[in-house]
């Protein structure tokens, strides 16, 4: 009977910690994202769900040479820069082991992928999809507001893991 107390025990704690882990919904959080500062304009990355699933590969997405997190399916996040171009990339993994495909010569700050530069204007808000083109993830700039925020509705918040990533209390 102690071993069935401490499996159930063992299991609530799981799922408890499983819970914590998935994150609330965009839906859930809209109203909770801080407002813009004047100065600065506002990203937000995301990847639907992969039929793939867990097993979806997670690149790391560069701002402007700097990894600022990491795509995941069914996952959304955002941060703050200052009004400008940026340029984003993704820097690709290449085996199960999660190495990343650079060479050691090489920093980790070089993108993999081709850049993308977006335009940010102060307060203004862009939307970028990581989505598989021809077998490889790829970074897309969503032309329309109203798509993205459809399409990030289910989607959950993936937290505030890197120091630019912008932490929400929900």
């Amino acid at each position: 009977m102690k071993n069935w107390a401490k499996l159930m025990l063992a299991a609530a704690g799981a799922a408890l910690l499983l819970a914590g882990c998935a994150g609330p919904r965009y839906a859930d959080v809209a109203a909770k994202i801080p407002p813009l500062e004047p100065q600065n304009g506002r990203l937000y990355f995301y990847q639907l769900a992969s039929a793939a699933g867990e097993a979806a590969a997670e690149p790391a997405i560069m701002v402007d040479g700097r990894k600022v997190g990491r795509s995941k399916p069914a996952r959304f996040f955002f941060l703050d820069r200052p009004a400008g171009t940026v340029s984003l990339a993704l820097a690709e993994r290449t085996s199960q082991s999660g190495a990343l495909s650079v060479p050691l010569s090489v920093p980790l700050s070089v993108p993999l992928s081709v850049p993308l530069s977006v335009p940010l204007a102060a307060g203004q808000t862009r939307y970028v999809r990581v989505e598989i083109e021809n077998g490889r993830q790829v970074l897309r700039q969503e032309a329309s507001e109203e798509v993205a925020l459809q399409s990030m509705a289910d989607l959950k918040y993936w937290g505030a893991g890197w120091r630019d990533r912008e932490k929400l209390r929900y």
